[in-house]
């Protein structure tokens, strides 16, 4: 890159980052939403949430990990949870009506 292109880049804040690599997180032939992994050597995983939050497990542990996570992001986007195999789409949250007293 010579003096202008490095004065062009400056001047605008643009920038091109990459490539990354990783991989769709996939529970029960759905996509687990905001989830990302990039296998690692020795039998590890690196987990990404919404490309903010992020933790380094063994393969056995994201076993019991993932679906855990793919349970508090739905409930968290107001279904029930991660729906399971036999489901064929997430089932929204029934919201109660807020009691109130009779006197």
């Amino acid at each position: 890159m010579d003096d202008l292109e490095s004065a062009l880049v400056a001047a605008s804040g643009l920038e091109y980052v990459g490539p990354f690599e990783h991989h769709d997180v996939v529970l029960n032939g759905r996509q687990v939403p905001y989830l990302a992994a990039t296998p690692l050597p020795a039998g590890r995983v690196y987990l990404s949430l919404d490309r903010r939050f992020a933790i380094e497990l063994t393969l056995q542990d994201a076993e019991y990990i993932v679906p855990f996570i793919a349970h508090c992001i739905a409930v968290g986007m107001g279904y029930t949870g991660f729906p399971d195999t036999a489901e064929e789409a997430p089932r929204p949250v029934q919201h109660m009506p807020r009691m109130r007293s009779l006197d």
